[in-house]
């Protein structure tokens, strides 16, 4: 899944990385469940289901 960085945090999953915001990243359907959970990213590309609320969708 692809998504958008909506405020700035350390990716811990990658050596702490500094994830601005705009950051577009391709992650996991787990990690993009999480981090938009966080409120730190929001879901641009889910490959399918419902545009409006993609994680909801997919089940």
């Amino acid at each position: 899944m692809k998504i958008r960085v909506i405020h700035d945090f350390y990716d811990k999953e990658n050596n702490l990385k500094l994830r601005s915001v705009g950051d577009t990243l391709t992650v996991s359907k787990d990690r993009a469940e999480y981090l938009v959970r966080m409120k730190i990213a929001e879901v641009i590309d889910s490959k399918g289901g419902d545009p409006k609320s993609p994680i909801e969708a997919q089940g």
